[in-house]
């Protein structure tokens, strides 16, 4: 066992004492934002399901991105677009021009895909697919008594095929194929508040300042020199990195292992600057650099507010879970105040920053709560919460609410009135 460790050590410091090698490094950097693919962060909920003595969970609510997802049409076509350049950097290399290793350079010419991830199909992968399937597939191991009994639960999707396949899905690992799937809302959606409120759509110029800033700074610079020095291709665009690094993204396969050989034109650096980049875009968009997106957040809280206290009532659901966007996530930890840095995001990257896109809002990220009644306390139920199927503790100081601490937290979420939005300028 020391020998594996001691190897594997040896294969993470590879780059920093040697010719960096993508293929055989036994750590790829896997953080890669909303896009990092879930198998690579997820705990395992059968394993870190809190046992309480004297109590037994009677409720679980949980809210879930949908699975691994086809780019949208504009990302499709730049990244088809940009697959051009493999034939320019194995012709750089051939020509001495490139410090890219022979192994990745030939893993990039063997590299095969398949053309639907260019047309804009506006649905879930196969990879997606086994997400969601295998995520409900634990949710029935973890709570047995729960899942086993699912007259009284409620499964719902925000609007769109990648989001209504994917809560499918999760159903199918429950294992009762007569589970009833409830059709998305057409109208106001609070599991998806802020598609109703068309005066927010318009993205924080905060948002564009911080980057415009952080793209000219010497920290991304550098990472553009790196690549144009690894590649030997002069003049890349940053349009061009960003294709790259999305080609790098959509086509690694958590589900699989399988790594992309597009990653390989990246080093590690490169890749914590790039998902920087995208962490401004999440936190001015869709967290704490918009005062609004507090309020979106509480919505769907509010829901899980109203089901344990109705089940605490003798009413509510057993379980419910749907399945939204990654902005309605990074909302909901915004109204938590959770992963909130002492100061602002702005173009000077902070290393040890708290929010962080790649374990907030990745594909097929969840928040969970599970409703537990206890015959040994005075509080006869509690709550613990669960992201991406391990506990966080972040919510209540111990990592289990009493009653009173939920109270507390939550039921001032269900006092939000969208009225607010219609005074938005």
């Amino acid at each position: 066992m020391q020998l594996i460790f001691l190897n594997l050590f040896l294969s993470c410091i590879s780059s920093v004492i040697g010719n960096f090698c993508y293929w055989n490094t036994g750590c790829p950097y896997k953080y890669l934002s909303s896009e990092t693919p879930y198998t690579l962060v997820r705990g395992d909920i059968r394993d870190s399901a809190v046992k309480l003595n004297g109590c037994e969970p009677v409720s679980v609510w949980g809210i879930f991105r949908h699975g691994k997802r086809y780019p949208e049409a504009s990302t499709g076509k730049t990244m088809q677009e940009t697959v051009s350049l493999r034939k320019d950097i194995i012709s750089s290399y051939q020509r001495g021009h490139s410090s890219l290793c022979a192994q990745d350079i030939e893993n990039l010419h063997n590299w095969q895909y398949d053309p639907a991830i260019f047309e804009d199909k506006q649905d879930i992968t196969e990879e997606g697919r086994k997400e969601m399937l295998f995520l409900g597939k634990r949710f029935r191991e973890a709570f047995p008594n729960i899942m086993n009994d699912l007259h009284e639960a409620n499964f719902r999707s925000a609007k769109g095929m990648w989001l209504e396949n994917s809560i499918k899905e999760f159903v199918k690992g429950l294992g009762n194929p007569n589970l009833v799937i409830d059709p998305p809302k057409t109208a106001f959606d609070d599991i998806a508040p802020y598609l109703s409120c068309k005066k927010t759509l318009n993205s924080n110029s905060k948002m564009y300042t911080e980057i415009e800033k952080y793209i000219n700074s010497s920290d991304y610079l550098v990472v553009k020199d790196r690549i144009q020095r690894r590649t030997g291709i002069e003049k890349l665009t940053n349009d061009n990195v960003s294709a790259l690094y999305n080609l790098c993204r959509y086509t690694w396969s958590g589900i699989d292992s399988t790594t992309s050989p597009w990653c390989a034109l990246f080093t590690k650096d490169d890749l914590q600057v790039l998902e920087y980049e995208e962490d401004l875009k999440h936190y001015y968009e869709n967290g704490y650099g918009l005062s609004i997106n507090e309020i979106f957040g509480g919505m769907p809280l509010a829901d899980l507010w109203r089901n344990f206290d109705g089940v605490r009532s003798g009413g509510g659901k057993k379980v419910v879970a749907y399945v939204t966007h990654a902005k309605t996530l990074d909302q909901i930890y915004t109204a938590l105040g959770v992963f909130n840095d002492t100061n602002p995001l702005t173009a000077r990257r902070d290393a040890d920053r708290k929010w962080r896109s790649s374990i907030m809002s990745m594909y097929s990220g969840n928040l969970v709560a599970v409703l537990n009644k206890c015959t040994n306390e005075v509080d006869d139920y509690n709550i613990v919460f669960y992201m991406n199927e391990e506990p966080i503790r972040s919510i209540c100081a111990d990592g289990v609410c009493s009653w009173q601490e939920f109270e507390y937290k939550f039921r001032s979420f269900v006092n939000t009135n969208f009225d607010f939005c219609q005074f938005l300028i």
